[in-house]
């Protein structure tokens, strides 16, 4: 009876709350009124779904992760196998260049890193409030990142953390603090059992989190989450699945997998009609067609051979190719499925794959794929977790994208032969020790001359010569006038 009248009171005062706050919320999507916990759909948004959509497509985040199979399966598996391989590194932007940390080890950051992470917009407020970035080697981040929680490690919680994202749109960090207020585990909270609670302004839009589990319901303080989402058009505090904006593929494609089912289970290669020449009663006829399932139905019974009794002919039941393989189906199903995960179909296909095109997908999937959820993840990261450390503290993965080596490789060559680098800076992008001397300096051809003698003939040495002491003669006159 007391729960019942708590639940009416939170129920009125979620309406009345929603009522204050709806001129806002109309422009954010956020619901009115905080949502009746009893029915599982009632948090997701279903004015994205319309009215013509029936049981039969995923509609929630938990009918989302019920989707982690087939092709949806591989895709996810492979984005989120790909982001936890790519090292996450941390930096710190130094006020004053040369300066040394009595308590933080850094080192220098090689060039070509250095030139990715300036070209990453999300750091761009790191390089221009600094003057030296170098890479920090030991600390309390560090020391996190490896070990996460006592049961899991960086790359569990990256494939966890990417997995949400693809599966629900979103993803939640639980962070456990020491006595020292500073994070000593990160567990990963599976998306589908978690949901914001908004707040009455846009100071609080999301007041707290609550986790709901079977009977088991929780309220979490925001600063104890880290909130990763997808962007979602209908609504700003939300995120936004994949899965959900291919329901209608995911659809075709669970109906395709239970006709296919249907079809080996109920008839397998044994399929068609029974004509009768002479009368047969009910009975009998009931009685034959259960004989006939019992000994020809099933994947295990194809190929038994079949005996009639008199009277009784077997026309067998012909389809079309669309109808039994769906291959052209299956094909589509598949490629709108990749393509929405950010995966080249390529990647994943073994027929008619040789080196060049394996290596174009492997660096589009990079590019399109991998480097927009490492730049998400990393973003959020430096937004909510490693200022509680240092403000000048910041995270990055590395550069997923395979570079041309080749390109770069003739790039270098030419910008040491056109005096642009010299042999030393070279040997350094490519990690090697410097040598001194003539290697330091900068070499160019001895045919090159300034553009406004281009065209003239050249000077002799006795020329050279005589234009030289004219130029001394002329300078010491200046002098002594």
């Amino acid at each position: 009876m007391a729960m019942n009248i708590l639940e009416s009171a939170a129920y009125i005062i979620g309406r009345s709350r929603g009522l204050l706050r709806k001129g806002w919320e109309d422009v954010f999507g956020t619901s009115g009124a905080r949502p009746d916990l009893s029915d599982p759909t009632a948090w997701m948004d279903s004015k994205m779904w319309g009215a013509g959509l029936t049981s039969g497509r995923p509609r929630t985040k938990a009918d989302f992760v019920r989707q982690f199979q087939g092709w949806v399966y591989i895709a996810t598996k492979l984005n989120a196998q790909s982001v936890a391989s790519v090292p996450l590194r941390l930096y710190v932007a130094k006020q004053q260049k040369g300066k040394k940390f009595k308590t933080i080890q850094t080192r220098p950051v090689e060039k070509a890193r250095l030139r990715f992470l300036q070209s990453q917009t999300g750091l761009g407020r790191y390089f221009m409030k600094s003057e030296e970035v170098e890479e920090v080697t030991d600390h309390a981040f560090l020391d996190l990142m490896e070990q996460v929680n006592p049961y899991q490690n960086r790359r569990d919680l990256m494939e966890m953390t990417t997995m949400n994202l693809d599966l629900t749109g979103e993803a939640y960090w639980f962070l456990l603090p020491d006595n020292l207020g500073v994070p000593k585990d990160i567990y990963v909270i599976p998306s589908q059992y978690m949901n914001p609670v908004f707040g009455k302004t846009l100071d609080s839009a999301i007041e707290a989190y609550e986790y709901e589990s079977g009977s088991t319901r929780a309220l979490i303080k925001p600063e104890a989450i880290i909130y990763f989402t997808y962007p979602n058009p209908n609504n700003s505090f939300t995120g936004f699945s994949t899965i959900r904006g291919i329901a209608e593929t995911i659809y075709i494609q669970n109906q395709m997998d239970a006709f296919e089912a249907a079809l080996f289970e109920n008839r397998a290669r044994v399929g068609g009609v029974i004509t009768q020449h002479e009368f047969v009663n009910e009975a009998d006829r009931k009685r034959m067609q259960e004989q006939f399932s019992q000994k020809h139905a099933g994947s295990k019974q194809a190929g038994k051979i079949m005996w009639l009794p008199k009277g009784l002919d077997y026309q067998k039941d012909t389809m079309t190719p669309e109808e039994i393989s769906f291959v052209e189906g299956r094909r589509w199903t598949m490629e709108m499925t990749c393509l929405a995960l950010d995966i080249p179909p390529g990647a994943l296909m073994s027929k008619d794959v040789n080196r060049a095109n394996a290596e174009t997908a492997d660096y589009r999937h990079a590019k399109n794929g991998v480097l927009p959820r490492c730049c998400r993840i990393e973003e959020k990261i430096n937004e909510r977790l490693t200022p509680r450390y240092d403000e000048r503290l910041f995270c990055a993965f590395d550069n997923p994208v395979p570079e041309d080596k080749a390109f770069i490789a003739q790039e270098r060559r030419e910008n040491v032969r056109d005096g642009i680098l010299s042999r030393d800076e070279a040997r350094q992008e490519i990690g090697k020790d410097e040598r001194g001397g003539l290697a330091d300096d900068l070499l160019v051809s001895s045919l090159l001359v300034p553009i406004t003698e281009a065209g003239q003939p050249r000077e002799t040495e006795e020329e050279r010569a005589a234009r030289f002491t004219r130029l001394v003669v002329e300078n010491m006159r200046r002098i002594l006038e």
